[in-house]
């Protein structure tokens, strides 16, 4: 089978995003299928990691095509707007993009015969929503975050409830009708998504986690480090990913484990928030001393630094409930490591430390409940009792998220 890949962050690996597409492309053509790649240049001034470009994700790709679109506001930058809204009758800020991938897509169509469009991030779905309506390619669109930045849930966005321009409303309900299937990552990220997409059929669903490669499994365990407990954040913080409620948590943890031999290390990078703010608060709360910061590495050498912690954390936003799937669970999992997650009391963490897929939970609403959690930490890994995950969760292994793929998609005509 043949399949078009739309995914503007993939090729290079320089994010999450990217990485996670960069695995399922990586899935698709290890189960055999002929994929050709469109993707987007990155663009100079993003803020994201070293790219990769490793040869592991993209060796079996058919073909690589890049689509470079200037990101400065100018002439230019409106006329491709307005050519993308003559040419799909859609228009939104950045969606610029989508006219030169479409014209990359319909010389790649001229010379081959595809069986699936599948398309991944913004402006992706106008592509998907195009090709599909005018050749009748069956599209398959995934999406690892809620559709439209506006409707994200709080403080992200303003939930699903904000009201929409009009050519958004019929771009939604376009996607709802010329979709063959929706992947979600999460059955809740699904059910908030269905919320205000109208048109869009439950039934014609899959959840798809984020991949575990089985090759980067290490065999073995690591040793226990030392006396100190190492605890890593690998991943973005930000405006939204506050940091300074875990940073309160731990002061308050020290304040009663005041000869605590812990180290905790934040590996990437921040969104929306000055550097300046978190070392501020660092500095403020005086955990100059159990705190390091290592600039953001390439998502193959991520994968080295894990390997010297004991403990992988992670914090997501206040939302109400919790309906991400943070890509860097799979690669804590994928690493075999132990696995704190600080996040949402209801949510996708949640029901995976009650599944006893994550090793230790923390609300984050809550400075008691971390401090505590992380006394919890601290005192299993002095007594050599700290959880630590035998296998890995089946259901994200490459092979297995391909064998869903086919099962309900790539086999059903």
């Amino acid at each position: 089978m043949r399949i078009l890949f739309v995914a503007p962050s993939s090729y290079p690996i320089f994010g999450a995003e990217a990485n996670v597409n960069a695995k399922m492309l990586n899935a698709l053509t290890e189960g055999g299928a002929i994929v050709d790649l469109v993707c987007r240049a990155v663009r100079a001034n993003r803020t994201c990691y070293p790219e990769s470009t490793t040869d592991f994700f993209f060796k079996k790709v058919n073909s690589i095509n890049l689509v470079k679109v200037d990101t400065d506001f100018d002439f230019s930058t409106i006329l491709r707007h307005l050519k993308t809204f003559l040419k799909t009758g859609y228009i939104y800020k950045g969606i610029d993009w989508a006219f030169d991938a479409i014209s990359v897509c319909e010389k790649l169509i001229k010379q081959y015969q595809y069986d699936y469009i599948y398309t991944y991030d913004y402006p992706s779905e106008v592509v998907g929503a195009y090709i599909a309506r005018k050749y009748k390619i069956r599209w398959v669109a995934t999406w690892n975050d809620p559709y439209m930045w506006i409707k994200y849930p709080y403080p992200y966005g303003k939930g699903p409830d904000t009201r929409i321009s009009y050519f958004r409303k019929k771009l939604i309900s376009d996607i709802g009708k010329y979709t063959f299937y929706n992947v979600f990552p999460s059955a809740r990220l699904r059910d908030y998504m269905l919320q205000y997409m109208v048109g869009m059929d439950r039934n014609r669903s899959l959840i798809s986690p984020h991949i575990i490669i089985e090759k980067f499994i290490p065999a073995e365990l690591p040793a226990r480090n030392d006396e100190v407990l190492k605890i890593i954040h690998a991943g973005a913080l930000g405006r939204e990913r506050n940091p300074e409620i875990l940073l309160k948590g731990i002061r308050s943890f020290l304040d009663k484990v005041t000869d605590a031999k812990i180290e905790i290390t934040f590996l990437g990078v921040l969104e929306r928030m000055h550097n300046n703010a978190f070392f501020e608060q660092i500095e403020a709360l005086h955990l100059d001393k159990w705190i390091k910061c290592l600039p953001p590495v390439s998502y193959m050498e991520s994968l080295s630094v894990m390997k010297q912690y004991d403990l992988c954390l992670l914090l997501e936003a206040p939302c109400e409930e919790g309906i991400f799937l943070p890509s860097k669970i799979s690669d804590y999992m994928q690493n075999r490591k132990t696995i704190w997650a600080i996040s949402p009391a209801s949510g996708v963490l949640h029901d995976m430390y009650v599944d006893g897929k994550i090793d230790y939970f923390s609300d984050v609403k809550s400075v008691e409940d971390i401090s505590s959690t992380l006394y919890n930490i601290y005192t299993d890994y002095q007594s050599e009792r700290l959880h630590c995950p035998k296998n890995v969760c089946e259901c994200f292994l490459s092979k297995n998220v391909y064998s869903q793929h086919l099962k309900y998609i790539l086999n059903n005509q």
